[in-house]
């Protein structure tokens, strides 16, 4: 082979290296051709040298995932408005269900009722609001006869007397905060503030739920992927299959260095797995979805005509360049349309 012929071949067989960069607008995936390789070769070599890659039809979803932290989320104070002395405080890590005793005051306990209205006054006959609603509803979920609306009727009356004398209490057909406390649902004791011997209309406990879930926080450009609502998925400690979550709450905050974040609790169901008390978790959460579409691995985009992209699809034993449209990127994938078909393979760099 002569140097000129030797010079010649090189020059068929160089391969300029490249690349495509992404250029994510709008939440939507598009692509700019910076650069692609060199594959004008492609139909002289056999499809059996290189690496391929079948075209596929489905759903591409633009997720992202977060990692977060599995515990209890974040804890709440508990203050206590009885009138006397702490004489018995809970043990971290008790879990206090409905009508159960939250602490004592004079040695006499003060029970847990579910509401998130406060007990701001004492409940008796001829009361009428939201916190009456409450109680209402929770002497219902105990047995005892009342209707569940926002009166304190002689219905409430009477069983609130049934109720005092059932715990042994003095029979007064009236409820205070020597008596009840509302707290949103079963509660978990995070820590103990009070201190036995100290008055109790003070910070008494700090309680989280007793469920376990993923706390994150996020950039407040990615709060709308994980609005209070939205499904998600979430894998504990990086091991085994994803499990069905979904955001219970979002709030906005600030981070250290002053940027703006977003704070979200994420509840799962773990059905049948032990999950640990605490631990790293990641949440997946899905974007932007595009339906049934023809897609193919990103790095099988080539250059086409112009600016425009190419795959180089293998025709029997060769390959042929067919130019395509580039659409939703995602997933390391991008969606395709052009003379291809679903199945058809395409050459990826090996």
């Amino acid at each position: 082979m002569t140097g000129r012929s030797r010079t010649s071949h090189r020059r068929r067989t160089l391969v300029t290296a490249g690349v495509l960069v992404a250029v994510l607008a709008a939440g939507a995936g598009t692509w700019a051709l910076v650069g692609t390789p060199d594959r004008s070769s492609a139909a002289e070599e056999r499809p059996a040298d290189r690496s391929t890659a079948p075209v596929t039809k489905g759903d591409l979803v633009d997720s992202k995932t977060f990692s977060g932290s599995l515990g209890y989320g974040a804890s709440k104070p508990l203050v206590g408005a009885a009138q006397g002395t702490l004489t018995w405080l809970p043990e971290p890590g008790a879990t206090i269900g409905r009508d159960q005793p939250l602490y004592a005051v004079d040695e006499q306990p003060v029970r847990s009722m579910h509401g998130t209205v406060p007990l701001w006054r004492a409940l008796e006959r001829g009361d009428e609001g939201q916190d009456v609603t409450q109680l209402n509803q929770n002497l219902a979920a105990l047995g005892y006869d009342v209707a569940q609306d926002d009166t304190f009727g002689p219905r409430t009356q009477r069983a609130v007397r049934e109720w005092q004398e059932d715990r042994g209490l003095e029979v007064t057909g009236r409820i205070d905060a020597q008596q009840v406390t509302f707290v949103d649902g079963d509660v978990r004791v995070d820590s103990v503030a009070g201190q036995l011997g100290q008055p109790a209309n003070g910070p008494v406990l700090q309680v989280t739920s007793t469920q376990r879930v993923v706390t994150v926080t996020v950039p407040s450009r990615d709060a709308e992927r994980l609005t209070v609502g939205t499904d998600v998925s979430v894998r504990i400690n990086g091991a085994g299959d994803a499990l069905p979550g979904r955001v219970v709450d979002a709030a906005p905050g600030e981070s250290k260095d002053g940027s703006q974040v977003v704070d979200a609790t994420i509840s799962f169901d773990a059905g049948d797995r032990t999950v640990p008390e605490s631990g790293s978790a990641q949440v997946i959460a899905a974007g932007r979805t595009e339906q049934g579409v023809l897609s193919v691995p990103v790095s099988a985009l080539a250059a086409g005509s112009g600016s425009g992209f190419a795959v180089d699809v293998v025709r029997g034993d060769t390959t042929e360049r067919v130019p395509v449209e580039v659409g939703f990127v995602a997933e390391g994938r991008a969606a395709i349309t052009g003379d291809v078909r679903e199945g058809d393979r395409v050459v990826v760099p090996s």
